[in-house]
Order: C-alpha cells, then structure tokens, then sequence
C-alpha cells in the first residue's frame, strides 16, 4: 500500500505544470502616457471629485439620482447578469467537489422461503471513492474561478450600462423639456403677431403676405412642439423599460435641465486597463481559456483512484459476515483517433480567440475615451460661440421688431430675425444637453469608479 502511494506522489506533482504559465495579453504597441484629445479637464463648473462608483450625484440633480437608483434595483438586463453570476460561483463550487472523495451507501432487506423454512437476509455497505486527478481537477476549477470573476465584471458592466442609458435619457428628456418650454413662450409671442399683422391689414397697414407669414410662422412653431412631444413620449417610455416598468404606468413630470456639468478627471491611459469592468471580464476569460488548455492536456495522464469499501452481509438467525477492501486502481487511454491531439488544438485555438477579443475590448476601450474626450472638447467650443450666437439674434430681433412697427422694414425681415433667434436658442439648449450626455459617455468610458481588484474576492 506505501509502494503504491510513493507511485503516485510523482503523478500528483505534476499537476502544477499542466497549464501555461499564464500572462496577461499585451497590445501590438505601448499603451500611451496621455490621452491624444485631453485638454485637462472637461469642466463648466468644476466638482471636487467624482464620487466613487455613485458617480452620477456628481451632476447634483435629485431627480437623476433617484431614477438611477430605481433601475440599479429593478433592471431586468441587471437581474439577468446577477442570476448568471450565481450560476456561475455555483458551477465553481461543482467543480471545487472534484477535490473531494464520493462516499456511498446501500443496503437491501429479503425474506424467502427454502424447503418450507422461511428466512430472512440483509446485506450493508459503504463505499469510498476518489479520483486523483489533480492534473485534471486544478484547472478546470481555476477556469471556473476565473469565469466568475469574469461573469462579476459583467455584471458590473451591465450595471453602468443601464446607469448610464438612464441618465443619458434623462438628460436628452430634460432637454426636449427646455425646448418644449421654448416654443411655448415662442407661441404665445407668434400668436401675438399673427394677430397684430391682421390687425394691421384690416387698417391697409400691410398686406396679405404679412398675414400668411405670420401664420405660416405660427403653424410652424407648433408642429414642432408636437414634434417634440412625440420625442419626449418616446423617451419616457425608453426610461420605464429601463426602470423596470411598465411604459404605461410611468411618467415624469416635465422640469428642467438644472444637472451640474462635472469635472471628469480622465487620468493615464495605463489606469484604463483596471477601470474598465469589460476589459476585467476580458482579461479574466483568456486566463479560463488558458486553464483549458490544463484541462486537455489532462487527457494524456492517467485516471488514478483510491478506492474503499467495507460490506456486511447476513441473516437474522447468523453472525453477519464482513468484508472490506482498500486500494488504488489506474486507467490510462491509449488510443482515441486523436481526439486528444485535437481537443489540445482546439484549446489553444479559444484562447488565442479570447486573447484576440481581450485586445480589441481594450482598443475599443482606448476609442471610447478618445471620443468622449473630443466631443467634449469640440461642444465646450461650440457651446461659447453658440452663447454669442443667441446673444446677437436677439439684439438683432429687436432692432427688427422696432424697424417693422416704425415702418422702415417688412415683416418678412421680422420672420426672418424670429426664425433665427429662435433656431439659436434651440440649438444651445441641444449643445447643453449633448455636454451632459457626453459628460455621462466619459464616466462610462473611464469605468465608472470600477476597479478590477474588487474581482478579487470572487
């Protein structure tokens, strides 16, 4: 029994090289010191520091907070990736029972008849058995643990994809909200024209062209409005899904767009790596893979198992009769066709498939930043030359409201100066609506407050 242990200590210490020596992929070229569109910040108003993980109470808006917090807690896509993470641990845990013996049981009870004498007999016993398979059984738990670990960063990027799809609809409701707001007030003033212009041609003070460019202006204004309503029905509708409601048993009251536009300290791209929970998840997949490669090359060692056994037997009239038995026993395969062979390649092809898919997650990763970034930039330009814009459409629509009633204009200058005013101001409502949600694209890009060590305690 002691010669047979020492056989198979050899054996057992060759599982720990039966995986490659795992290393994380790297790209193609070094990762840069800075990001190629980071001025230093994309801040109107700068915040002290973007809280970590609840990283949307930055914007200061109640109402945002509120609604993130409800589709955290009642996502379905959410709820999915929670269920596939207990799934996962669970199979973990599976594969973990590898490590242990399986122990049996059985017993039976008969009573016959022999020679018109009736007799009664039982039978017991208990049985052992466990596979050494060290070589096959280690790595095939290390890819569980890895898949969960991969599985818990999924599931907090679907967290901070429905976090950030909530408040991106927010914040593009809220805006059609401002311009609703908007085009109300412009309303209200058409409609004063429309009846000033009537007013003035019943006296022969303009003709019926003013009258019909007042109207024409008017009926404009409105079908917008509704164009607008139908957009924002749309995006309530978008945000209930989100929250896990029905889309007709929710609704938002029309408000403002009063969110703080924070600082977002993009940092070094190197950081990036650690940031990104689908980068984590990535990364966490070509290690499962590379334990697979374990797994097959397992195929080539022997089935090893140390087996116990004790049985009792007897009747109710005898002493019962014992026996046990104790040792191990081993199989090895020697020929399949070269399905082992094949099973090796097909590993070390999933594993260059992920490896490929971990570096362009992190290109795509790199891209997101880059985006965010410019568009960030480029709008807050935009945003400083639009102000200056709707400034001077309005200095201009008085001079042509005050020329129009001295007489020294038509009114077709008078539309003209609306329009434009009008079409300014609606347009810097958009361009503060787009910082915001761009604010939001940033966040999501640079992770969200994830860090790849929380995986760690999977």
């Amino acid at each position: 029994m002691k010669l047979s242990l020492c056989l198979l200590l050899p054996v057992v210490c060759l599982f720990g090289c039966i995986s490659p020596t795992y290393t994380r992929p790297t790209l193609d070229e070094p990762i840069p010191q800075a990001y190629r569109e980071d001025s230093g910040g994309q801040a109107a108003r700068p915040a002290d520091a973007m809280p970590k993980g609840q990283w949307w109470l930055a914007f200061a808006d109640p109402t945002l907070a509120e609604l993130v917090t409800q589709a955290a807690t009642a996502n379905q896509n959410i709820a999915t990736a929670a269920a596939n993470l207990r799934s996962a641990r669970a199979q973990a845990a599976s594969a973990r029972s590898a490590f242990f013996p399986t122990v049996t049981t059985s017993g039976s009870a008969l009573r016959g008849t022999r020679s018109n004498t009736s007799r009664a007999t039982y039978s017991g016993g208990i049985s052992a058995q466990w596979e050494i398979g060290f070589w096959n059984a280690l790595p095939a738990y290390e890819a569980a643990r890895a898949t969960v670990q991969a599985t818990a960063a999924d599931y907090a990027s679907m967290r901070l994809l429905v976090q950030a799809e909530t408040a991106q609809n927010y914040f593009q409701l809220r805006t059609l909200d401002m311009q609703h707001a908007l085009y109300e007030s412009t309303i209200a003033a058409y409609a004063k024209a429309v009846q000033l212009t009537r007013s003035q041609f019943r006296e022969g003070m303009v003709t019926a062209a003013d009258v019909a460019q007042a109207e024409t202006q008017l009926a404009s204004a409105e079908a917008q409005l509704a164009s607008l309503d139908g957009q924002r029905a749309a995006l309530e509708h978008s945000l209930a899904v989100l929250l896990g409601r029905l889309p007709s048993s929710f609704s938002l009251p029309r408000g403002e767009l009063t969110a703080t536009l924070p600082n977002i300290p993009a940092g070094l791209p190197g950081e990036l790596l650690e940031r990104r929970p689908d980068i984590a998840g990535a990364e966490r997949r070509v290690a499962a893979a590379n334990e697979m490669i374990g797994v097959a090359r397992a195929a080539w060692f022997p089935s090893v198992t140390l087996g116990a056994d004790r049985a009792l037997t007897g009747d109710w009239l005898r002493a019962p009769a014992t026996a046990w038995s104790l040792g191990p026993s081993a199989a090895l395969t020697l020929f399949e066709g070269g399905k082992r062979l094949a099973d090796s390649d097909a590993a070390w092809a999933d594993y260059e498939a992920v490896a490929a898919e971990y570096r362009q997650t992190v290109l795509q990763a790199f891209q997101d930043v880059e985006d965010s970034l410019s568009y960030l930039n480029w709008l807050a330009k935009q945003a400083e030359a639009q102000d200056r814009a709707v400034a001077s459409s309005e200095t201009a629509l008085r001079l042509s409201l005050s020329q129009y009633r001295g007489g020294m204009t038509t009114y077709l200058q008078v539309v003209s100066t609306q329009t434009a005013a009008l079409t300014n101001r609606r347009q810097a409502i958009e361009i503060q609506g787009q910082r915001l949600a761009h604010a939001v694209s940033l966040i999501k890009a640079l992770g969200g407050g994830f860090q790849a060590s929380e995986l760690q305690e999977e």
